[in-house]
């Protein structure tokens, strides 16, 4: 159960040119993606808001070095999404809307929340997406196989960061908040309920958007990917499922082995194109040396 440095990196990705249901053709599968995608910005200003609420309480050295470069990361995961959101903006989504009405509810939840049930919700959430990062490389999820280079580099790239700092917002949630476990598990089944209300209308929009809810054989196959025996969410529930467990710590799962390979390549020549195609091992990397 150990950590590793946490890097902030600063990165571009010419979304300009990507096609509208960039993962494999997938609507369904590029739409869940981009449902997620449109809401980071917002959200990752709502983490490293949470986080600051504590910093200055924090005297362990580590710590205060991670959390410095947690809120570079985040801030620089919000840059990088609000171009690709200014792209699906053009496809004809309203962004605008979305963004406004999350930033509604994130303003009416920092209202009324307690700060530190926000840094247990930013703790949980941040488990979520660690855990996908982790799926994402996993070859049994084949979740990004098909998918557009670029789009596969920057959500492997954001994937890879988010596993990177994992534990930062818990650690201080336990360490410096006193925080405990009901009000982590609670946190985290809040966490969920509010992922789905507020994504799964946008997914399902979306959805309509692109004709896709008339053609129901293409929408099974899309949902079998993401919840089939085999599909996306499907594998990664027991490592999900896993902060219900008393005395759990998000580094349990340690350091996959394809996360420390993008890790390992990045550092070489500090390009992410370049690094999600070499750990994928595949002919994009003709596309990108």
């Amino acid at each position: 159960m150990k950590a590793v440095p946490i890097r902030p990196r600063k990165v571009s990705f010419d979304v300009s040119a990507v096609q509208r249901h960039w993962n494999g053709g997938d609507p369904v599968l590029t739409r869940f993606f981009d449902a997620l995608s449109v809401h980071f910005p917002e959200g990752e200003r709502f983490f490293i808001q949470s986080v600051r609420h504590f910093q200055d309480q924090v005297n362990e050295s580590r710590l205060r070095e991670d959390i410095r470069h947690f809120i570079r990361q985040e801030g620089q995961h919000g840059i990088i999404h609000d171009r690709f959101n200014d792209v699906m903006a053009g496809q004809g989504i309203d962004v605008e809307r979305v963004t406004t009405n999350l930033r509604r509810f994130i303003r009416t939840s920092q209202k009324y929340l307690p700060k530190k049930y926000q840094l247990a919700m930013t703790a949980a959430f941040e488990h979520f997406t660690a855990t996908l990062g982790e799926a994402m490389l996993r070859e049994d999820t084949d979740m990004l196989r098909e998918a557009d280079p670029v789009m596969r580099a920057m959500f492997l790239w954001h994937g890879v960061e988010e596993v990177e700092h994992k534990a930062v917002a818990y650690d201080l949630y336990q360490t410096v908040a006193g925080g405990g476990y009901m009000m982590r598990v609670s946190a985290l089944v809040t966490a969920m309920l509010i992922m789905h209300v507020v994504v799964a209308p946008v997914f399902i929009n979306m959805l309509r958007l692109d004709g896709v809810l008339t053609k129901p054989g293409v929408v099974a196959r899309g949902l079998n990917r993401l919840y089939g025996r085999r599909g996306v969410v499907t594998c990664m529930m027991p490592e999900f499922l896993a902060w219900f467990r008393p005395g759990f710590h998000p580094w349990e799962t340690g350091m996959p082995e394809k996360v420390a390979a993008w890790l390992e390549e990045y550092g070489e020549h500090g390009d992410p194109m370049r690094a999600s195609a070499a750990v994928y091992g595949d002919l994009a990397v003709k596309e990108v040396v």
